[in-house]
């Protein structure tokens, strides 16, 4: 009984490497599965699992003798990497650090963002959790000013043949969402097709890279939203700003054919999130302290 997803309806099969299996049997109780089991004190795989294998590759990464090898799925053997040595890790405070300096950066100077930069940036942000693998989250890139330009167009035209739904809508919202409709999403999208009709990007910023991270149909609301953060530490990393937009994925989440499919996105792709990159135009020089709206210990 294989799990789904847009890239596969097949399980990963497990492979033992008996001369090299000590029977530690880490990988049993690494495997939430219940695909490995111990049976006449030798290593097999489990013929009545929950799932079946999905190759999420915790066994082959816990095994201390290289044991275990996981194909299928699109898992492959160069996939178990080695992991960075403790002295590179980065510290709490390191860590903490970077979170500080980060902020919602909208002004960029006028220089374009390096091809071997956002190769670190899509490398490092794909090692986020992104539910079950394979992932299912995919990746629209606009390298350049130009490219996010004319996605802003093409966006606003279409914000402008849809405002008709908004009345239509209305009737069929909660009273929070009829209030966020009324007093935030109709004026703003208001105010971004009278800027844009006088030649200002306040979607996009005129940024110099744009990534957009959705969803395909069998992902999580959550799945994009986790790589996309991590790109944003990682951009700061690099010396990049960074923000997240989020007024563009509700607006296509169920429509935008045109826009979906002039820009490889599945047309079915559901929750999503943009985020805008370069290198900022003004220096900060504080942080900004913030705070959860409540806090429970049970």
């Amino acid at each position: 009984m294989p799990i789904f997803t847009s890239r596969t309806k097949e399980n990963a099969q497990i492979i033992i490497d008996r001369d090299k299996c000590n029977l530690c049997e880490l990988c049993v109780k690494i495997c939430k599965d219940f695909s490995l089991i111990i049976e006449n004190d030798k290593l097999v795989v489990n013929q009545d699992p929950v799932f079946g294998c999905f190759g999420c590759g915790q066994c082959a990464a816990i095994c201390p003798n290289g044991a275990i090898k996981i194909l299928g799925r699109e898992f492959h053997q160069e996939d178990i990497i080695n992991l960075p040595s403790k002295e590179q890790l980065a510290t709490y405070e390191q860590l903490h650090s970077l979170m500080l300096r980060r902020r919602s950066i909208r002004d960029f100077k006028d220089k374009p963002v390096e091809p071997e930069i956002i190769d670190k940036i899509i490398r490092s942000c794909s090692t986020a959790p992104m539910g079950i693998p394979p992932s299912d989250v995919g990746l629209l890139i606009l390298n350049g000013k130009e490219k996010v330009r004319e996605f802003t167009g093409d966006f606003l035209n279409y914000v402008k043949k849809m405002k008709w739904m908004f009345p239509v809508m209305a009737p069929f919202m909660s009273k929070n969402v009829k209030e966020q409709f009324k007093e935030f999403i109709i004026p703003l999208y208001k105010k971004l097709v009278e800027e844009w009709g006088k030649g200002n990007d306040f979607l996009l910023y005129d940024a110099p890279l744009a990534i957009y991270f959705y969803g395909n149909p069998y992902a999580d609301p959550a799945d994009p939203l986790i790589p996309a953060t991590y790109s944003m530490l990682i951009a700061e990393s690099l010396g990049l700003g960074s923000t997240m937009i989020g007024s563009i994925a509700p607006m296509i989440k169920k429509g935008g054919a045109r826009i979906k499919k002039k820009y490889g996105i599945d047309l079915k792709a559901k929750d999503g999130i943009f985020v805008i990159y370069g290198y900022p135009k003004y220096k900060y020089h504080k942080a900004i302290k913030r705070t959860f709206a409540k806090i429970n210990y049970a």
